[in-house]
């Protein structure tokens, strides 16, 4: 008799964030931002196309540093704390208060 397996199979992926090849698919949209500036500042400068791949490089390199895998991490520094405080409101009448007296 064959022995019952002792482990199920499971997926891999499970717990993993998407990924188009070694790029994390969260930084694929900036990475287009930074490439389209890359382009404007080629056209507006008049820049080689070897400056502006060297500029795109080093700005998706940054990005891909300060980011990495874990961009929330970066990003919620910038999101700040809702500010509470108590305020009491004087009551203010709707009519005019001769006619809520009578």
């Amino acid at each position: 008799m064959s022995e019952p397996k002792s482990f199920r199979r499971v997926n891999r992926a499970l717990g993993q964030q998407p990924k188009i090849g070694p790029f994390p698919a969260g930084q694929i949209l900036p990475f287009c931002l930074i490439l389209f500036l890359s382009y404007m500042a080629k056209q507006a400068l008049h820049l080689s196309w070897i400056n502006a791949a060297l500029f795109s490089a080093w700005m998706m390199g940054t990005f891909w540093i300060v980011t990495g895998a874990r961009a929330w991490r970066f990003f919620s520094k910038f999101i700040s704390p809702p500010f509470f405080a108590r305020a009491f409101v004087r009551y203010s009448f709707l009519l005019d208060e001769s006619v809520n007296r009578k």
